[in-house]
């Protein structure tokens, strides 16, 4: 039974494309994901002087007998 030939250049050109694609994907999701963190943290920041003021306590509910 004879082999098909395998055209290794053309196979590591793909590696090595896919690869390239891969990493720009991955920095473009570390970059959105530091973006998204640094407006959370700016809307938080934003958000606790006015809920600075102390939590009332929680109140227990009363078992009836």
């Amino acid at each position: 039974m004879n082999r098909a030939k395998v055209d290794t250049e053309r196979d590591e050109r793909a590696k090595r494309e896919s690869q390239i694609v891969i990493a720009a994907e991955r920095a473009a999701r570390e970059e959105k994901t530091a973006r998204l963190r640094t407006l959370r943290l700016a809307a938080q920041s934003a958000d606790e002087p006015a809920s600075a003021g102390p939590k009332p306590p929680r109140r227990r509910a009363r078992l009836t007998r």
